[in-house]
């Protein structure tokens, strides 16, 4: 490495020997991916949705963007999440992003685009869906995106593809990547979603793309509807929905992964927090809705 940090992230100095030396040992994402599989009750999710939308007009509240805001939470207080390895040496990025793909229009033959979503600390549900919103629209709309233009323009270029590639890769082993590229690009992320459940299809295990930085990957599944028995011994029908999870492991151990998975599940359990401003979910009690008779609103 000829600097020691990037212009989106900063070298770990401090870890022991053993962390250090994992990179060397497993020197690919996927070779190093451990996979997590969560079926979550997403009823009280759905709860929210419904009544936020019902009560205001200026911002469209969905499950999806609960879902988001629950992972820009979990980033912010499990931050090893938001680590990547480049060049066998681990970073911390220094800022909050998802990505995931936008097709143009609901039709097999419309074109697909990613969206890049960036998060402060605090976010809250409201603002996160908002986010969401208008990167949604600008992903729909017809103007092409920074992405989309260099791919174009490369198509054009005989062997443009491996020029670019073998030229950002070099840039790359040596930290001096351009920030303007790096911050268009949706695989330079925090976690990549992709959102199965709104074309109704079950979540498959991702693998992790060897571009970018992204160690975290979540499939989000269709829903399905569940017998949940209560506290009093009464029953009844929950909708749930699996999530698939792929992380790399060299960014922490498997105790830490566990945990910020079931800080997830207490965020979707309990989604009316993420109204309010970020604080410690351990306090968070989990809670029980009942279902409702309506479909979800996914995207």
């Amino acid at each position: 490495m000829l600097f020691l940090d990037r212009c989106d992230g900063k070298r770990i100095k401090r870890l022991n020997p053993f962390q250090k030396i994992i990179p060397y040992i497993m020197t690919s994402r996927n070779g190093a991916a451990v996979y997590f599989s969560e079926d979550i009750d997403i009823e009280p999710s759905l709860h929210l949705v419904k009544k936020l939308n019902e009560e205001e007009k200026t911002t469209k509240y969905t499950l999806f963007s609960v879902v988001l805001t629950a992972i820009a939470r979990v980033l912010e207080e499990k931050p090893h999440l938001n680590r990547y390895v480049m060049g066998k040496h681990i970073y911390e990025r220094n800022y909050m992003s998802t990505s995931f793909i936008v097709k143009k229009a609901l039709t097999e033959d419309a074109r697909e685009t990613d969206a890049k979503v960036y998060y402060k600390p605090g976010e809250t549900l409201s603002s996160v869906a908002d986010k969401v919103q208008r990167a949604i629209a600008a992903a729909q709309s017809e103007e092409l995106s920074p992405d989309e233009k260099e791919m174009y323009f490369l198509s054009a270029i005989p062997g443009g593809y491996a020029i670019a590639t073998t030229v950002f890769r070099l840039l790359e082993r040596f930290n001096l990547a351009p920030a303007s590229m790096i911050k268009s690009d949706p695989l330079y992320t925090s976690v990549y979603i992709a959102n199965l459940a709104s074309i109704n299809l079950p979540a498959p295990f991702h693998h992790l793309y060897e571009w970018g930085t992204a160690s975290v990957f979540v499939v989000m599944g269709k829903i399905e509807r569940r017998t949940v028995t209560k506290k009093d011994g009464t029953s009844q029908q929950h909708r749930f929905m699996n999530f698939k999870i792929t992380l790399d492991e060299r960014i922490s151990e498997g105790l830490y992964f566990a945990r910020a998975i079931d800080l997830f599940r207490r965020y979707m359990s309990n989604p009316v927090v993420l109204k309010m401003a970020a604080h410690k979910t351990e306090e968070v009690p989990e809670t029980v809705q009942e279902p409702l008779p309506i479909a979800a609103t996914l995207s």
